[in-house]
């Protein structure tokens, strides 16, 4: 195994194989969501998620609790936990039910930069000329997908709103992975100790899922449609290859690529699969401005990064 994770290759493939599960999953949470609240979605994918990975733990040996970490460590992986798998993820599917797949997928780009400028922040970094041009082309290419005239599809205001939500998923999100980069530092190379890790981060995401679902004043009637066999199915395997077989890739490439904005470009080629699978199942538009978006914003995200 070791032999594998020290590989140049292996983060490579674990971030591009992140980045597939994760479209695919992306697919079928915006079919859930036209019948099952965001809420309810997020609360339970977690949940399916964290019994799928302690399960993997008790086939595999791995152990249930590593104290091989500072206080301080358990304390980011927590805070990390609460904003990209609690907060960021309800703000994010509840985005996905409001605007479809491919909008959010090419909002998404935007992660990297963010991630980037946040290690600018808390690492001293300088940003080049040319990653300030990427940006401002990630930014252009948010602008195109913003004034897109798509009225016949969606109201102005709402793509306004969920544009908004999306960017503010994104953000809590990198912050979440800028934190806990140092704690998956220290397990480099120790896949077992990575997976460890991205399900430790989860256990604050159910909480935080649950709570806000139970303060739903009609969480009653928000549960119905899982009287249907077809939305428990879409939510399992969403979960399966969205929050546990994607996460915990996404991971592992993470941990196992030197530089971080790295991963995060790798894990943007997600954008391609999105929108051509929305097409192809969602029956969403692939029109010539979001196709011009989407070179924007993949050129954006290159300039920033290489």
């Amino acid at each position: 195994m070791n032999q594998i994770t020290s590989s140049s290759y292996f983060g490579v493939g674990a971030a591009l194989s992140a980045a597939i599960f994760w479209s695919i999953a992306v697919i079928i949470f915006k079919s859930a969501s036209e019948e099952i609240s965001p809420f309810l979605i997020t609360a339970l994918k977690n949940t399916i998620a964290t019994i799928c990975f302690f399960s993997l733990f008790i086939f595999t040996d791995i152990p249930i609790w590593y104290d091989g970490f500072e206080t301080l460590d358990y304390i980011k992986i927590l805070i990390s936990g609460v904003l990209g798998m609690g907060l960021a993820d309800i703000i994010f599917l509840y985005a996905l039910s409001k605007i479809g797949a491919n909008r959010i997928a090419l909002i998404n780009c935007f992660e990297p930069v963010v991630i980037y400028i946040l290690s600018v922040i808390f690492l001293s970094t300088v940003l080049t000329n040319q990653q300030i041009l990427g940006f401002a082309i990630v930014i252009t290419a948010i602008l195109i997908i913003n004034y897109e005239k798509d009225i016949d599809d969606l109201d102005f205001r709402v793509k306004r709103l969920g544009i908004m939500l999306q960017i503010s998923a994104v953000i809590l999100s990198s912050i979440g992975i800028v934190l806990i980069k140092p704690v998956l530092s220290k397990a480099a190379g120790n896949i077992n100790i990575q997976l460890w890790v991205t399900a430790f981060r989860l256990l604050p995401g159910v909480f935080v899922a649950w709570i806000i679902f139970m303060f739903q004043n009609d969480k009653i009637l928000l549960i119905h449609p899982l009287k249907k066999s077809k939305n428990i199915k879409k939510v399992i395997i969403g979960s399966g290859l969205g929050t546990f077989l994607a996460l915990g890739f996404w991971i592992i490439g993470y941990a196992n690529i030197e530089h971080p904005p790295i991963a995060s470009i790798l894990g943007q080629t997600s954008v391609i699969f999105i929108i051509l699978l929305s097409w192809l199942f969602l029956k969403e538009r692939i029109t010539p401005i979001r196709l011009l978006s989407m070179s924007f914003a993949i050129a954006g995200v290159c300039l920033t990064i290489l």
